[in-house]
């Protein structure tokens, strides 16, 4: 009976010891409250990035600014639920990586751009150009977090095309 509970107890703080253990692999799991201020941050991000290219976008010959200030508080939000999913000082180790700090900085300075051109400036030109350039920044930042980068988007992309089209005969 002693030998048994002996060997019962070697394996259990064995079991304890592994590096895949439940307990480590449930510890990055977000809690309740933070999956749901990512979720109300993100849905506000993409609402206000779908009220600036349906609402906006047809008109930014006529108001740039309007665009601009919607696009770049839907990408603010964006930004900020992953700050809420992932707690503020692991996703801020996380984009001043080394290899991530160019893409975060690229995108942030596109930002701050837009908000500067088109409230401080008031210029057209120039909230056409870095609201392009936020356009283009967001969609390079995306890619850069998607696994494997630009390559793996092109293989999911080419899965999902190949698929769609023999859904359809084609």
């Amino acid at each position: 009976m002693i030998c048994h509970l002996n060997l019962i107890i070697r394996v259990s703080k064995g079991v304890r010891d592994l590096p895949g253990n439940l307990q480590s692999a449930t510890s990055n799991v977000p809690s309740g409250k933070a999956l749901m201020y990512f979720g109300l941050l993100l849905a506000t991000g993409v609402f206000f990035v779908f009220i600036a290219f349906t609402m906006f976008l047809p008109v930014m010959v006529l108001m740039p600014q309007k665009f601009a200030i919607c696009f770049t508080l839907g990408c603010g939000f964006i930004i900020g639920s992953f700050f809420a999913l992932r707690g503020p000082s692991n996703q801020l180790a996380h984009m001043s990586s080394k290899e991530r700090l160019p893409f975060s900085l690229g995108f942030l300075g596109c930002m701050f751009g837009t908000i500067y051109v088109s409230m401080v400036l008031h210029s057209y030109m120039l909230s056409v150009l870095f609201s392009v350039l936020q356009v283009l920044a967001l969609a390079y930042y995306a890619i850069s977090y998607f696994p494997g980068g630009s390559a793996g988007m092109k293989f999911l992309t080419s899965a999902m095309t190949s698929s769609i089209m023999r859904c359809f005969g084609r």
